[in-house]
């Protein structure tokens, strides 16, 4: 018996074979309705709709049947009828019969294994547009949850990008300008720049691990602590700026307090406009900073672990004498994952031969890169230049 009981309609002019027929499902579990012509199984769709319908009908009723004709319905008609040839059974089935019985039914097994077989078939056809109704409403749930997602990091990158210090922007004799272009909404590459008295400018350039809004947010806790010690530098309060090592331990600590789970790879410099000199400390940072003077370029020697894995690590601090008209160039890992060249080794060569004949910004300076060739990003992308542009530390 099904575990639902199913709507069967039968049609016959003859009493004694359609009360029989309609004895038989009803004693099997099935609600059955009795039509003794069209014209009454026609009123009977009013009534409710059946799952399926036994007809004696020919081929030229069988169209009539709104069953048949109506595409809305999905009762399938089993033709129930004594017919001479074969051509009539072919003619109900051409006319849109679902199968067809042979009277007299002295068998009810082929009865049962007609039902079986069309109302398994509907009830799977029903599951499936369930399924895929259901599953429309949860793409389409996915959908709005999606785009609402895309506004909120389109939102959370104008306010990351707010974050970010001017571009193109002079201080002290030294042009700084950036560039950062993030794989997805939202970067772990970040970066700033500040003097911290009439002589000496802070920069830092950090990369954090992975990408996405989970590292952007540990973007903000950079810009948060460097504003702080900031304003402690100025009410005389805390001198970590002053040092890159100390600037790179107290970041450090901050990370892990946090326990956000990300590490950083950080380059700090300070540049001292009196002493004509760099002092800067590595936290990771890979590719290392690239030094240009007098028409040569080369990478800044130095290393030190990243930020956020060790609770007390130790940082070296690195000074180099600046000759006048030096630039400095800072990119993020990501470049190395989009430049061509077979090996790591070629990779590094090809940056710093684009870096001594690049000339004229950051966006040649990609270009000559061949970032303009690529439509999405494998990685962020960030990039800082200084020039010393009036011959700093000669006045």
């Amino acid at each position: 018996m099904p575990e639902l009981a199913d709507y069967i309609l039968v049609i016959d002019r003859n009493e004694q074979d359609r009360e029989r027929l309609a004895r038989y499902l009803t004693q099997i579990g099935y609600l059955v309705h009795q039509a003794q012509s069209i014209h009454h199984a026609t009123l009977a769709l009013y009534e409710t709709s059946p799952s399926l319908v036994f007809a004696d009908v020919t081929n030229d009723e069988l169209v009539q049947l709104p069953y048949v004709t109506d595409e809305l319905q999905t009762a399938p008609v089993v033709v129930v009828s004594a017919v001479e040839t074969s051509g009539d059974v072919v003619a109900c089935l051409r006319a849109g019969a679902a199968d067809f019985i042979l009277k007299p039914i002295d068998d009810f097994q082929n009865v049962d294994h007609v039902i079986h077989g069309i109302l398994d078939k509907i009830r799977l056809n029903k599951l499936n547009k369930r399924l895929q109704h259901e599953l429309e409403e949860r793409n389409t749930k996915l959908r709005e949850g999606i785009s609402e997602l895309r506004a909120d990091h389109k939102a959370g990158l104008q306010v990351q990008l707010k974050m970010l210090p001017d571009s193109d922007k002079t201080m002290q004799g030294l042009a700084f300008d950036h560039c950062v272009k993030p794989s997805l909404y939202l970067s772990g590459d970040f970066l700033d720049y500040f003097n911290l008295d009439d002589t000496r400018t802070v920069f830092y350039f950090a990369d954090v691990s992975g990408h996405g809004a989970s590292s952007a947010f540990v973007t903000v806790l950079l810009k948060n602590l460097s504003m702080r010690l900031k304003r402690n530098f100025k009410r005389g309060s805390s001198d970590e700026l002053t040092c890159p090592a100390a600037f790179l331990k107290r970041i450090n600590k901050e990370l892990n307090d946090s326990d956000i789970g990300k590490h950083i790879t950080v380059f700090v410099g300070l540049l001292d406009r009196k002493s004509q000199e760099i002092s800067y400390s590595i936290a990771g940072h890979f590719p290392l900073p690239i030094l240009k003077e007098s028409g040569a370029a080369e990478y800044l020697d130095g290393r030190g672990v990243a930020l956020g894995l060790f609770p007390d690590p130790e940082f070296e601090v690195y000074r180099r004498k600046l000759a006048p008209g030096f630039s400095i160039t800072v990119f993020s890992d990501g470049i190395l994952e989009v430049i061509q060249g077979e090996s790591l080794i070629d990779k590094e060569k090809l940056l710093l031969d684009v870096v001594c004949e690049e000339q004229r910004g950051i966006e040649s300076l990609l270009s000559s890169l061949g970032l303009d060739d690529i439509e999405e990003l494998p990685d962020d992308i960030a990039v800082l230049t200084v020039n010393d542009v009036d011959s700093w530390g000669m006045h």
